[in-house]
């Protein structure tokens, strides 16, 4: 009797959670192109000795700043600031076109 309520149980929670819904945001935007000069598009942000937040920070760019964007990591951006030769890795969201 008990292994008949199981398969009932699962669909009425399956159909619970469908009427309830539930909705997942995903940014479907794609990061600017490599091998490109971007610019910095926020206040300030680290460039970073990987494409990681746990990572040593190399140096900071500015708003405004130019970058050339060599590739893309799960959302990192490996980049070189035009002005000084730093290279390092930054969060790509930060990236504009110039």
């Amino acid at each position: 009797m008990r292994m008949r309520l199981l398969p009932a149980f699962a669909l009425f929670l399956l159909l619970a959670v469908a009427s309830i819904g539930c909705s997942v945001s995903i940014d479907l935007t794609p990061p600017p192109a490599a091998g490109y000069v971007r610019v910095v598009s926020v206040e300030s942000v680290y460039i970073r000795s990987c494409p990681s937040t746990s990572c040593d920070v190399r140096t900071v760019v500015f708003r405004g700043q130019a970058v050339r964007v060599y590739e893309y990591q799960s959302g990192w951006a490996r980049v070189t600031l035009l002005e000084s030769g730093a290279t390092g890795w930054m969060d790509a969201r930060y990236l504009r076109n110039p």
